[in-house]
């Protein structure tokens, strides 16, 4: 039953904050409920403070949208929000001029008087509305761009035209792929917002992949790796300083997760590095032109990202995630010490500050995605968008934070409990636990629906889900989120074994009625969890490592699974400890296995294997494997058949 199908009576949709009073939904939610939601990101304040413009995606965690559009609202809320421009294209990336008459952004909008140019190009357009404007014509796609702090000029990253090798093997559809190519590398591009053609700049056989302006508008500051793969992106970027007149470039500091943000004198960088073993983050701080190097937040009890500098240039903004939820929290660039500010009550995905003002993107209990305003001296933020005004219509499950104690070393272990609408205390329910992506990865008491939370959904109809935050997760010390080296499935599972107990200890769980599921690390904590355990009726592993040295080797990242297990063959025997798949003749429960065709993040062999492991020693498996899709799914038909499976095979087997 949809949404617009369960009420006898309905009151109108508002489209502006503060609309008719709810009616309450007796129906459980589905999967088409959930695919209904829209997504909101990059919010950018205006530089007097008085607008956020912001992004609009119509499918939560899609990632990778068909469309999605540029709003813009006032922070007094004297007006509802405004598109920027219309269509049905893509546009992301708002970015204002320094005295907020226009906003450059990225978009595949076509333009009829173009020639033979890529789709996706940068734009601008009147904040107060009329045409937009293209600004570029590259025969490549533009994948980034900064705007200077004047607003006059941009940097763009986009790859050369193709040779003329190129473009005959493309005739002739030459199709085939040589395994870490470099790829496409990334250039650097300087226009002037006035007109004229672009300058090039090259770091010669290194792909540019971001670059920022410095606050005078003579260096930039980018993100530079050996080649275009995600496994140079995400573990050996370099941060490196582009003088903008020579193109002259010289590093700054490696393997870091630049490019890093300007303080407002041009005379510091700050930017986040993964730590040794590529596990956690830390911050830094540093001098471009000089010695002075800060690192912060070595002990902090989060995972702090975010970064951005106060107007003064003695702090920095930034968040932090904390057991289940995230804190707006103000780094001193003296010390480095650490003040929180605002503990939000769900959480933050990105925000911005200007005019003594931070908007923030979102999500709570009960309100998938907006836009919130915090000021100084508010003990809460203010939402300023309402994005999904029919889930308050929606009868929802309770959202709760709980915790308990390891049975291994006494650590206080964090997860969010959720349970149905109505539900009484002490009253024993089946139950699903489902673990969250990583192991570096987190749980977060705030909107638990989409293509892979199942928890509300879930909810809905009848269930209590715990969704724990074992060790190797996000939101304590770095000492806990290091857990699991060498050892998936050990003391990490047997914290959820332990949040189990609690919940059945609570009389919250029926123990005879409980499944396991998840997606990535979840999906190889469900797949370790039916081999090392018979605690669990029914099983979902989706897109799992389930056989840790094959994934070593096939994988796009595999400095992702090397910082877990080193690369050497010495380690092998530890390696298939810790794989699934050695296990498959210890499964009694029934197990679904989801996988995308083209996912080569954890390549859909290592689920064929398990399924196939499974079916030959003729245990009750299925598997549905989703053409075209990579590691996350994004297409809609596929992430509604994934919810309605999930429902279906627990519906089926608790």
């Amino acid at each position: 039953m949809t949404g617009g199908l369960r009420f006898v009576l309905a009151l109108a949709v508002v489209a502006f904050l503060g609309g008719a009073p709810a009616i309450v939904a007796a129906a459980p939610i589905d999967a088409k409920d959930i695919m209904g939601l829209s997504d909101v990101s990059d919010p950018q304040l205006s530089p007097d403070g008085k607008r956020v413009a912001y992004v609009v995606t119509p499918t939560l965690s899609t990632q990778r949208p068909s469309r999605s559009a540029i709003w813009i609202v006032p922070v007094d809320r004297s007006a509802p929000p405004r598109r920027l421009t219309s269509g049905t294209q893509i546009e992301n990336s708002p970015r204002w001029s320094a005295d907020g008459r226009d906003i450059a952004f990225l978009s595949n909008q076509i333009d009829p008087s173009a020639g033979k140019i890529a789709a996706r190009q940068l734009w601008i357009a009147p904040a107060d509305g009329g045409p937009a404007r293209r600004l570029t014509a590259s025969v490549t796609e533009v994948r980034g761009f900064s705007r200077s702090v004047d607003g006059k000029a941009f940097a763009y990253v986009a790859a050369d035209p193709r040779t003329e090798q190129q473009k005959a093997d493309a005739v002739e559809k030459r199709d085939h792929v040589v395994i870490d190519d470099k790829g496409d590398l990334g250039r650097l591009w300087l226009l002037d917002g006035a007109g004229g053609e672009p300058r090039r700049i090259a770091i010669e056989g290194r792909n540019i992949a971001d670059a920022r302006w410095s606050p005078d508008g003579k260096r930039l500051a980018a993100r530079v790796a050996d080649s275009t793969g995600l496994n140079d992106y995400f573990y050996h970027s370099d941060v490196v300083i582009i003088d903008a007149a020579t193109g002259v470039a010289r590093t700054l500091f490696r393997e870091a997760s630049g490019p890093g943000e300007w303080s407002p004198d041009g005379k510091r960088l700050a930017f986040v590095q993964l730590r040794e073993q590529y596990i956690g983050l830390r911050a830094w701080i540093i001098d471009v032109d000089g010695d002075r190097r800060l690192r912060i937040g070595e002990d902090h009890p989060g995972h702090v990202n975010h970064l951005e500098w106060a107007a003064d240039g003695r702090s920095l903004l930034a968040q932090s995630f904390e057991n289940t939820r995230t804190k707006l929290v103000r780094i001193d660039a003296a010390n480095g010490q650490i003040k929180t500010l605002l503990a939000f009550d769900g959480r933050l995905t990105g925000f911005s500050a200007e005019g003594g003002r931070v908007a923030m993107a979102g999500d709570t209990p009960t309100r998938p995605d907006d836009v919130w305003l915090w000021t100084p001296g508010q003990a809460a933020a203010q939402p300023l968008t309402d994005l999904n005004p029919q889930v308050r219509q929606w009868t929802l499950g309770q959202v709760r934070e709980v915790s308990w104690t390891s049975s291994k070393d006494g650590r206080k272990v964090y997860g969010t409990l959720v349970t149905p609408p109505g539900y009484v205390a002490g009253t024993p329910i089946k139950t699903v636990i489902q673990g969250h992506g990583g192991p570096e990865g987190f749980w977060w008491s705030g909107w638990l629906g989409s293509w892979h939370d199942w928890a509300q959904m879930l909810a809905t109809h009848g269930y209590a889900v715990l969704l724990p935050n074992p060790r190797g997760s996000d939101g304590q010390d770095i000492g806990f989120t290091r857990g699991p080296i060498n050892d998936w499935g050990g003391d990490d599972f047997q914290d959820v074994l332990d949040g189990l107990d609690m919940l059945v200890a609570q009389r919250v769980t029926d123990p005879a009625r409980v499944g396991i599921g998840g997606w990535s690390y979840g999906g190889f904590l469900s797949a370790w969890a039916v081999t090392h355990s018979d605690r669990f009726r029914a099983a979902i592993v989706g897109a799992a490592p389930v056989d840790v040295s094959t994934m070593l080797l096939t994988t796009d990242t595999p400095d992702f699974v090397a910082g877990f297990f080193a690369r050497t063959p010495e380690n092998l025997a530890r390696m298939d400890a810790s794989s699934p798949v050695r296990f498959v003749d210890r499964v009694r429960a029934p197990v679904l296995v989801l996988h995308g065709e083209q996912d080569r993040r954890v390549p859909v062999t290592l689920g064929l294997s398990f399924y196939r492991g499974l079916r030959l020693l003729g245990k009750d498996a299925t598997m549905v494997i989703y053409p075209r899709e990579p590691h996350w799914t994004y297409e809609p038909a596929h992430q509604t058949d994934i919810q309605e499976r999930v429902l279906a095979w627990f519906d089926a087997h608790l």
